[in-house]
């Protein structure tokens, strides 16, 4: 049976008000996080969008972007390993100094290995787009745990067309981590509730919350399920969300609702 060779998934997502410009405090604290075993048992934590070195702050986003193998992703490497679990977040990303940076999302695994690594295709505004190069490729897909994992980062995830390539790829779980505003509310109470429920898939969103250089976030961080329900969904500001997901979900979710296999036109490749 599928629900006996994949098995369920323990997945968390941690919202805190960020630190802009300093990823080595944001490191300490994720570390006292860890240590204090409130993530004992989980498979996988999810960080917002930028987590490391903040959103709205340039100067900060551009001394924080480092190359994939940078300190941060060593460190939370190392984080991984000792915890035994995996670990998704977002940051910017530069290959070598003076050169163009992304707006990055990196899963490690339970190991330290990197095992999906996105450039965000869609980015938000101006402020993004003066600051980021925009990422090419669509992401890939990863498996943790006998499940298929891609990556949608914030203003990626408004667009229906970022979640049903996936979709039709083969994607269970859909990570997103996120940076959007309050004034954005429909978007995580409405929208990825239905990118959920039309893909008949899970969705972990990791929003920011608090505020940032007068930028009020909007917090809500959500796991959705393939129903378009919340398994769980942040109540505060700072708040660890976590929810147990099984195949069988996604099973009994296509069988009422049979989108893919109802489909007579597919999302083109991005590539």
């Amino acid at each position: 049976m599928e629900s006996l060779s994949r098995p369920e998934l323990d997945v968390a997502i941690w919202q805190a008000p960020g630190l802009s410009g300093a990823p080595d405090a944001m490191l300490d604290r994720l570390a006292a996080l860890l240590d204090g075993g409130t993530l004992e048992g989980a498979d996988l934590l999810l960080l917002p969008e930028l987590w490391s070195c903040g959103y709205f702050d340039e100067t900060a986003v551009r001394a924080g972007a480092e190359p994939l193998d940078g300190p941060t992703a060593q460190r939370l490497s190392a984080l991984a390993r000792a915890h035994g679990l995996a670990i998704a977040w977002g940051h910017a990303e530069r290959e070598a100094p003076d050169q163009s940076i992304w707006n990055a999302a990196t899963l490690i695994g339970a190991d330290g290995a990197v095992l999906l690594h996105y450039r965000k295709v869609n980015l938000w505004d101006r402020y993004e787009k003066a600051l980021f190069a925009p990422g090419t490729e669509p992401s890939a897909l990863a498996t943790l745990s006998g499940w298929k994992l891609g990556f949608s980062i914030c203003y990626d995830t408004e667009f229906p067309e970022t979640f049903r390539d996936l979709a039709v790829r083969g994607a269970d779980l859909v990570l997103a981590p996120t940076a959007l505003g309050a004034e954005f509310g429909v978007v995580g109470d409405a929208l990825l509730r239905t990118r959920a429920f039309e893909n008949g898939l899970f969705l972990a969103f990791a929003n920011r919350s608090g505020c940032e250089h007068g930028y009020a976030f909007g917090a809500g961080s959500g796991i959705v399920g393939p129903d378009g329900t919340f398994l769980a969904k942040a109540e505060a500001d700072s708040v660890v969300v976590r929810a147990s997901l099984s195949h069988d979900r996604i099973a009994a979710a296509r069988r009422r609702s049979p989108y893919l296999t109802d489909l007579r036109w597919a999302a083109p490749s991005m590539a």
